[in-house]
């Protein structure tokens, strides 16, 4: 009797399974897989209950066509009396319990094989239980089928479930090798597990493939790789791979590629196993063609990104803020004539270009700390608009905010409670600036508050204003819901970058000592560092090298109204080793001039 008496197949979606064979094998004895079988597994890593599915992953790797394995009495029959395979869409919500043991749950879009009353296999993937070979089968039948490779894939994803049947269907199979797979399966099953091959085959094809055709240009050929290969040499190595010439003409030629060549769908496919046999190492090395693209703004974006880089080390956070904004909102840094205003906003929260980047800090601020994030240390780097004499300029600028704890929550230390000031921010603009190669920065504090700051200074390269620095009015940071003290500063980045200076100078170590004076003296209370540095600026007291202010003391023995200021100040010679007179000349003559300008007492 045929295997036409012995199994139905039906295939009620030709386009996801154009080809389904059956084989049917009686009397297997299931039992230890041979040796050389078991062997040739095992080195890649497949273990299976019998020597029958050993055969069918066998079959796999040898020829890349993946088989499933029944127990044949386990198919329900159908009206014809006789076991009846269905290959068909899976219902939405349908339940089916894969060969791992786990119950998944289908959707139309997956392809299952079936029998007449449950599914018995999630086609392409992987088998079900209820069909499983065990110790008792005794008759096997066989499936070698073509699944379409995106259903496959499509499945494989939403179920989560990857098989070696299904990385092999995912990239396409032969569907013309399906019936030939077969013979060979039952071939090593009877050598294997013994049994007898029912005759013939149910071979279910309701949709042959025809080989595809691809044409080929010689001359594109030689363009791709850059080299000439005669027109006989490219048709000789294609013609060798397999692929049938169908036509030919001096610039062309036409191919019916072999369906086990998946991989080989357009002209570029036969061109990359021409260079393939060609050889790639003889296809020269040659450097691009046409220009290597460039633009001015390269430049400006690397400077921006050294600024980053320095801000982003300095342990500060970038923040991104908001175009448009609010005008109320604007309008703390920027009187209302100066503001950019959209013609149609779309909201009254947003109908004006920003003109500062201070308020897009202050929202994030606001963000964060309503999110239990209180210990803040941003910047951002971005554009703003302002209205001068009737036109519209736009500038780069960097903005900083600092608030809450200076260092993260630790259990002990002498300053686990500091909270960030404005000396934190001075030295971290300050930092910033050294590194990005601007030096002499001057501040020059404020009498009067501004709309946004409580105390405020200057920012200023010689003359050159770069932008501000203070704390925040404590009635706006109340607004925003920041209860700590808030440090802002914002500076013009287009100056910065237009004033930086990135060359790097060596000194070597020093090979002479340096002499130290101190100097205390008591001068008004009026009086600042700066007003101080600047005088030895003037000065230029000969071999100073370094000033620095180590104490500040108002108290006992200090008149009202004046404070004590007391500088290191170190000389050095890199030459020689200074001698003490020359020392005490330049430090007298710079203490005269602290006398006279300062109103300075020595103490």
């Amino acid at each position: 009797m045929s295997v036409d008496n012995y199994v139905v197949v039906r295939t009620d979606d030709p386009e996801l399974c154009p080809r389904y064979t059956a084989r049917v094998i009686q009397g297997v004895k299931v039992g230890p897989s041979p040796d050389w079988l078991r062997s040739t597994l095992e080195k890649v890593g497949i273990r299976s209950i019998s020597n029958v599915v050993d055969v069918t992953n066998f079959v796999m790797l040898e020829i890349g066509q993946p088989l499933h394995a029944f127990d044949y009495h386990l198919i329900a029959k159908g009206a014809s009396g006789k076991p009846t395979i269905v290959v068909r869409r899976a219902g939405d919500g349908e339940k089916f319990t894969t060969l791992d043991g786990q119950e998944r749950t289908l959707n139309r879009d997956m392809l299952l094989i079936s029998d007449e009353t449950k599914g018995i296999a999630l086609a392409g993937v992987m088998g079900g239980q209820n069909t499983e070979i065990n110790n008792d089968t005794k008759d096997v039948l066989i499936e070698s089928a073509y699944f379409q490779s995106t259903n496959i894939r499509r499945t494989s994803k939403l179920l989560g479930l990857r098989s070696e049947s299904s990385y092999r269907f995912e990239r396409g199979a032969d569907i013309n090798i399906a019936e030939w797979a077969s013979r060979r399966a039952a071939q090593l099953i009877l050598e294997t597990a013994g049994g007898a091959l029912v005759p013939g085959v149910v071979d279910a094809h309701p949709k042959p493939a025809e080989p595809k055709k691809v044409s080929l240009r010689f001359a594109k050929t030689d363009a791709l790789l850059g080299i000439h290969v005669a027109a006989d040499q490219q048709v000789k190595f294609l013609a060798s791979l397999g692929l049938t010439e169908t036509s030919r003409t001096p610039e062309t030629a036409s191919f019916e590629v072999p369906t086990f060549r998946v991989d080989i769908k357009r002209e570029v496919d036969l061109i990359e196993e021409v260079v393939r046999l060609y050889g790639v190492d003889k296809v020269p090395s040659t450097p691009p063609r046409g220009a290597i693209g460039s633009h001015p703004y390269d430049a400006v974006h690397d400077e921006l990104a050294d600024a980053r880089r320095i801000l982003s080390g300095l342990g500060l956070n970038e923040a991104q803020g908001q175009t448009l904004i609010s005008d109320s909102t604007a309008r703390l840094t920027t009187p209302a004539e100066g503001l950019v205003a959209l013609a149609n906003p779309l909201s009254n929260d947003m109908n004006v270009l920003r003109p500062s980047l201070l308020p897009g800090l202050l929202d994030t601020l606001r963000h964060n700390l309503t999110r239990k994030n209180g210990e803040l240390a941003l910047f951002e780097v971005g554009r703003v608009f302002l209205m001068q004499n009737g036109q519209v300029k736009e500038e780069r600028r960097v903005a900083f905010a600092l608030t809450g704890l200076r260092n993260q929550t630790f259990w002990s230390g002498l300053e686990r409670d500091a909270k960030f000031d404005v000396f934190d921010l001075k030295g971290l603009l300050e930092e910033f600036l050294e590194q990005f190669g601007l030096r002499g920065i001057a501040y020059s504090r404020r009498a009067e508050s501004t709309p946004l700051l409580l105390e405020s200074a200057a920012v200023q390269l010689g003359k050159l204003p770069l932008g501000d620095l203070g704390q925040l009015l404590p009635t706006l940071a109340k607004k925003y819901d920041l209860r700590d003290p808030v440090l802002l500063a914002e500076l013009n980045l287009d100056l910065l970058l237009a004033k930086r200076n990135t060359e790097k100078s060596f000194k070597s170590l020093p090979a002479f000592p340096s002499i130290r004076r101190d100097i205390a003296m008591l001068v008004p209370e009026a009086t600042t560092h700066e007003a101080v540095t600047s005088i030895v600026r003037q000065t230029k007291p000969a071999n100073l090298e370094n000033v620095e202010l180590f104490d500040v003391f108002r108290g006992k023995n200090v008149p009202e109204g004046q404070k004590s200021m007391a500088y290191a100040l170190t000389y050095h010679s890199p030459e020689k080793t200074l001698k003490d007179e020359e020392v005490n000349a330049a430090h007298e003559k710079l203490v005269e001039q602290f006398k006279l300008k300062l109103q300075a007492t020595i103490r």
